[in-house]
């Protein structure tokens, strides 16, 4: 190759990079040089950094770690190959926040689809700059930080992306021609526009750094520029993804300090008396401001955008559980009120029961905002994945809702959905979501379960107590698993509560309902009938092996399975039915209740064959060991257990279950500690933490052998 044919390649594939850029004052063509984008209209220069083109006027700075540090974890990742080894080394506390994949769950309520180019505009680590453009034909990731756009764009070459594009520019002076984008993303960013000093929230946040500048620019003023700015930027019918706080959310107002300058009451004062505040703690203006409901209507609108859906964030836009569109957030009152509260638990309680669930709207903690110009229909994306899929057709899609609930963060969990028909009040369809096309496993693994449960229960009268597979496939690049929705509430007993008479005569209601169905699922799923000694005893002897193995089979534990043998002998001769094993048979969050009907979800861990214990050990332990780990005693288990008069209440569900199934009750008596045994031996995939198990932990294995 000529010298001549190099730079005419070069030349080619700076061009490829930096052609979609355009000069931020005239909008003129850009030509690639050397080292900077030069615009032959203005003859304005924009120098290039590491690959990154910077249209900054100044070299700002806002991130969650010092400049310092952020070079030196470039400079770690760069030349380990590894940008999470060494951001698990250098910011430890903040991987959490980088790595997962669940910070954009929202991304699935957004109308976009492979063909989309989107603009993440404050970009930061890439949270949800690469979850976006796994799905998508192209995102820019826009930052003011040249040093975390430098981290981002390490971390994308390593995952392999290929479609993601650089710029370093403010928000008020973007880098692309008009209508250029599909969708912007402002995620946590629109509130820190007017501060215009440079940020390290480690300090910032303490307080530690005192500003003393006098700012001449309007917060909010500042801030509807920079929504005029990206309005500028997205097609006709294009739309605006706006996450942020509420400033009057329930969150402030019971006392929690504002998430800016971590002081507490200022988001809802009035603006003069929380600038006086923050001068006086901070030295500094109240420049970080966010609106309620009605604040934000008024932004958007004079901002230019004409048609907003909002949808309030439950516990926080920055991870959440729960994502409901306004209309509907009134009907979740009892389950987005915090559990947790610095009122007393009587008087919070009290407070919840009489608060107005029309006012929820009004102080949900976060919201989440699709604007647009009104030219477009906006179809959330799941609505038209499952269109796609074949599970809705026709009229059926038109006007559904979808509503993210119970989503639990990791990139190896799901994001859960709930679709709605128009003008109902009840879901139609539960959808799992995989995050990660590299995770998928729990929705295959699901999806044969079902279809294995649909099968074996297909006749019989538990059939409508367990989803119903409808579609289990990849559609649009998203892997998911879609059933029926099933009615039912948890169980009334929160499991973390006080064991109190009144708590313990729910806990008894809810499991022996629960005992019911359990014994009737493990009757329509036999598959098997063994000898009950033989069976078991070796059973517990190749778990002895396999702690033995693993360095787990302390002198406590060994003879506490000595016990159970001697136990196991001494039940003498009895038959042993092998049955279905649903595998997390749990108290609270995999049974539902709907009056006298009990339904089950959740059928990651379940399995064709296995003995009858280890659901029943779940139902009754899972709740009491919950509680037990709550209240911090001091006393063991089952000196916690006595205290509180739980034994009468286990003898009596025992009795219970050996007279539904037919098993012995002295055989019966063994299962919490069969079921300990078999929790803390089996082999668990890749997205379950064995931990979740409350059986699991190595202090409570202990107490439960020693039962």
């Amino acid at each position: 190759m000529t010298l001549n044919t190099y730079m005419k390649k070069k030349e080619t594939e700076r061009q490829g990079e930096y052609g979609d850029l355009r000069c931020p004052d005239c909008r003129g063509v850009l030509t690639p040089g050397q080292s900077a984008l030069s615009c032959p209209a203005c003859r304005r220069e924009f120098p290039v950094n590491g690959g990154i083109a910077d249209f900054r006027d100044y070299d700002g700075y806002w991130g969650n770690v010092s400049r310092e540090k952020m070079r030196a974890l470039n400079a770690r990742a760069e030349t380990s190959g590894d940008w999470l080894a060494a951001a698990r080394e250098l910011i430890p506390e903040y991987t959490g926040a980088i790595e997962p994949f669940d910070r954009a769950d929202a991304r699935f309520l957004w109308p976009f689809d492979s063909n989309s180019r989107i603009l993440d505009a404050g970009s930061m680590w890439g949270a949800l700059t690469l979850p976006v453009a796994r799905q998508c034909r192209q995102v820019y990731a826009l930052d003011k930080t040249l040093e975390t756009l430098a981290f981002l764009r390490i971390r994308a070459g390593q995952e392999g992306f290929e479609n993601v594009r650089f710029a370093a520019a403010t928000l008020d002076r973007l880098p692309f021609a008009d209508g250029f984008f599909d969708m912007v993303i402002l995620n946590g960013v629109l509130e820190w526009v007017a501060c215009e000093e440079d940020v390290v929230l480690e300090e910032h946040w303490e307080g530690r750094r005192r500003l003393a500048r006098r700012h001449q620019r309007d917060p909010r003023r500042m801030q509807v520029a920079v929504l005029k700015e990206i309005r500028r930027v997205l097609r006709p019918g294009g739309r605006l993804y706006l996450a942020i706080e509420n400033r009057f959310g329930y969150q402030y107002l019971a006392g929690a300090p504002d998430d800016h300058v971590n002081i507490k009451y200022v988001p809802f004062l009035p603006r003069f008396i929380a600038n006086a505040i923050t001068k006086w703690k901070r030295g500094s203006e109240y420049r970080t401001y966010t609106y309620g409901l009605p604040g934000y209507r008024r932004l958007l609108r004079d901002a230019g955008f004409t048609d907003t859906e909002f949808y309030g964030a439950f516990p926080h836009y920055f991870r959440p559980s729960e994502i409901i569109p306004e209309a509907m957030i009134k009907d979740w009152k009892d389950k987005v009120l915090p559990v947790r509260s610095p009122l007393a638990p009587a008087i919070y309680k009290a407070a919840a029961r009489l608060f107005p669930a029309g006012w929820l709207k009004q102080v949900a903690p976060s919201y989440i905002m699709l604007a647009g110009n009104g030219t477009d229909a906006h179809e959330a994306r799941i609505i038209r994945i499952l269109r796609e899929a074949g599970v809705v057709t026709g009229p059926e899609a038109q006007g559904m809702r979808a509503v993210m609930a119970a989503s639990r963060p990791g990139s190896h969990h799901t994001a859960n959905f709930l679709i709605y028909e128009p003008d109902s009040t009840e879901p139609s369809y539960f959808c799992k979501l995989c995050r990660h096309e590299g995770h998928t496993e729990i929705v295959s693994d699901e999806a044969r379960n079902l279809r294995k449960v649909n099968r074996l229960l297909e006749s019989t009268g538990l059939s409508d107590g367990i989803p119903q597979l409808l579609y289990a496939g990849t559609t649009d690049g998203v892997t998911l698993l879609v059933t029926n929705f099933l009615k039912g509430q948890p169980a009334p007993f929160y499991p973390r509560g006080r064991l109190t008479k009144r708590n313990l005569a729910k806990l008894d209601r809810s499991v022996r309902a629960a005992i019911g169905f359990l014994t009737g699922f493990q009757r329509e799923t036999r598959a098997a009938e063994v000898a009950g000694v033989p069976h078991l005893f070796a059973g517990v002897s190749r778990q002895e092996e396999i702690l033995a193995g693993q360095d787990k089979l302390t002198r406590d534990i060994e003879a506490g399975i000595e016990g159970l043998l001697s136990d196991i002998q001494a039940a003498g001769d009895f038959p042993l039915p092998l049955a279905a094993v649903q595998g997390d048979y749990d108290f609270y969050t995999n049974i539902l209740f709907d009056k006298d009907t009990v339904r089950v979800v959740d059928f990651e861990h379940f399995e064709r064959e296995g003995p009858p214990f280890t659901d029943l050990a779940t139902l009754i332990y899972h709740p009491i060991i919950l509680s037990y780990n709550h209240t911090r005693t001091g006393l063991s288990l089952a000196e916690f257990m006595a205290a509180k008069g739980l034994e009468r209440y286990i003898d009596g569900w025992y009795e219970l279950y050996a007279e539904l199934s037919g098993i012995p009750l002295a055989v019966v008596r063994l299962a919490g500690r069969l079921a300990a045994l078999a929790q803390q031996t089996r082999d668990y995939p890749p997205y379950r933490d064995p931990n979740t198990y409350p059986m699991y932990p190595a202090p409570i294995f202990k107490e439960m052998m020693t039962l």
